[in-house]
């Protein structure tokens, strides 16, 4: 009865692993436009069951003719089969053969299937086999251990072996593969050491030490191997589970940041949008500064997070204006003292909006400073030199280079070559030599003068 048990229990574990081997593949790789049925019988063709009983098969072969030819060829009907088919010792180095050439063979096939399968993280393709991999080297271990003369007795059946072995399959596919799932369509890199090592190294330490306590040890030893294998193949389980969720989590973390950066770009671009439009012949202005402004600072060498900055604080260089009357703003004579000092008052108006943000209040460095002079005779704290954040002299520079070459009420944009001379003339008492120096060479570049209104 127990035998028939066993038949019956070792065929479940049979099926249930191919179904769930392929249904992992399909769940966390199955592309648009693959063949499910292609994708079926690669997983029956490359299925770790399948290739490791093909490695027995080569390992039986190897051991075989290792030992045939210790014979003469007259002398092979002496060679004891029946021997080499039950022998403990043959068995053992069959088993230990055969994992070592599994695991050469199974990491380049895995990788191949996720190079099939269009993967984003081939390393969670290979995790997946390697995983499968664990779980049939322990099923297929036929033997049992006894605890004897200890006052207990704890008998690990094939049976018991078979249903726990169905049980970390599911174990697995539930928690692991599901959740591996929400991780296979993510393009962004992940640490393949982080999932390939740990069950790797399990596999050949499991082998080399179920062939010693087997081979040379008691049963006794040889269950206690067989029991802590199983329970660490569960903690694999529990701490993948742990480790792929926390992955999750990061991504979930790192797509709300991205969604909230996004947003506040919308956002300062829509309100840099609305100051401009308070004057006709200033659309597009600020964008316009915030993308010379980026050049600049990539020119220069700065970082790239210095480069992303010096564009927000670009953007709404002008947000002071929005406290400026629009009839001064928008006329077309030219302004009377007092008018230009209204106007003079804007840098300080957006450095005290800008000054409110408090989780970002370098935004207000640009709206304050940009229209500081290098030689000291700006507006409106009179700083000289490197008195001026270095932000703010490249602000003022893309500010001037875009009132060039824009439309005016008075006048068309300027020709290129007057732009150049001006930035030229200016350079070491307007602007920084240096940022200037790196606008020319951005004019220089722009033969087909594409960098105006």
């Amino acid at each position: 009865m127990m035998e028939i048990l066993n038949v019956i229990s070792a065929y479940l574990f049979y099926i249930f692993y191919i179904i769930l081997f392929y249904f992992s593949l399909k769940k966390c790789f199955l592309r648009e436009g693959y063949s499910k049925v292609k994708l079926f019988f690669l997983s029956l063709l490359t299925n770790p069951f399948f290739l490791f009983m093909a490695m027995i098969y080569v390992s039986t072969a190897i051991v075989i003719i290792l030992e045939v030819s210790k014979y003469d060829l007259d002398a092979l009907d002496s060679v004891d089969w029946a021997y080499l088919a039950t022998d403990q010792f043959y068995s053992s180095l069959i088993v230990l053969i055969s994992s070592a050439l599994y695991i050469v063979t199974i990491l380049p096939i895995s990788y191949l299937m996720g190079k099939s399968l269009k993967a984003f993280n081939r390393s969670m393709v290979m995790f997946v086999y390697i995983m499968f991999s664990v779980i049939i080297i322990l099923f297929d271990d036929q033997h049992s251990g006894v605890f004897e003369d200890t006052g207990w007795i704890i008998y690990i059946s094939d049976n018991l072996r078979n249903i726990i072995c169905i049980i970390v399959l599911g174990l697995l596919y539930f928690f692991d593969i599901k959740a591996l799932s929400k991780l296979s369509d993510k393009k962004r890199h992940l640490n393949w050491k982080l999932f390939l090592i740990a069950p790797t190294v399990f596999i050949l330490s499991y082998t080399v030490l179920d062939y010693y306590t087997y081979t040379f040890s008691s049963d006794d030893a040889y269950g206690v191997v067989q029991i802590l294998s199983y329970v660490i193949m569960v903690l694999f389980v529990w701490a993948f589970y742990i480790i792929i969720n926390n992955i999750k989590a990061t991504d979930d973390a790192v797509l709300a940041k991205e969604e909230v950066k996004t947003l506040s770009v919308e956002v300062m671009e829509a309100l840099a949008h609305t100051i401009d439009a308070k004057d006709e012949y200033t659309r597009g202005h600020s964008v316009r500064v915030a993308k010379y402004s980026r050049m600049l600072a990539e020119r220069l060498g700065l970082s790239s997070t210095e480069c992303e900055n010096v564009y927000y604080m670009a953007l709404l260089h002008d947000i002071g204006k929005i406290g400026v009357p629009n009839e001064i703003i928008n006329s077309t004579s030219k302004l009377t003292d007092d008018e230009y000092e209204v106007i003079k008052t804007h840098p300080g108006v957006g450095y005290d909006i800008l000054a409110e943000i408090k989780s970002r209040p370098d935004l207000s460095i640009g709206a304050r400073w940009h229209h500081e002079r290098f030689d000291g005779k700006g507006y409106p704290d009179g700083k000289k030199g490197e008195e001026i954040p270095f932000f703010a002299r490249i602000i003022a520079v893309a500010d001037s280079y875009d009132a060039m070459t824009s439309n005016r009420s008075y006048r068309n944009y300027l020709p290129q070559d007057k732009v150049r001379s001006e930035i030229e003339k200016n350079s070491g008492s307007q602007f920084d030599p240096a940022v200037a120096k790196c606008m020319m060479e951005i004019i220089d570049q722009d033969k087909e003068y594409t960098m105006h209104e």
